[in-house]
């Protein structure tokens, strides 16, 4: 790939997985399997709403599914998070053919 083209080919995964509160919820919930923001917050030791936007973000580039769906979710209702290992493993590849490590 032309260097011209890997800002646009790595912009998803940097954004995605760019950053350590991003990389520790991956990795908790890979090693726990489903939590709720509140459970995820307290395993971290992390405030919950810096916790809160980290999720957002990462449902929203499709690293983490919910149950029930955001959308669907009433006020109240606990959402539990879920990794989905095929995107976290796609963008984490593509980030690790750029730095050369694959």
């Amino acid at each position: 790939m032309a260097p011209g083209g890997w800002s646009e080919w790595l912009e998803d995964p940097i954004k995605a997985l760019g950053n350590l509160v991003r990389a520790g919820i991956i990795g908790y919930l890979r090693q726990n399997g489903p939590a709720t923001r509140a459970e995820i917050a307290a395993a971290l030791d992390l405030p919950v709403p810096t916790v809160a936007q980290s999720l957002k973000a990462m449902v929203q580039s499709g690293l983490l599914t919910t149950a029930p769906p955001l959308a669907e979710a009433r006020r109240g209702q606990r959402v539990r998070y879920f990794v989905d290992q095929e995107t976290v493993s796609r963008m984490y590849l593509q980030l690790g053919q750029a730095i050369g490590e694959l």
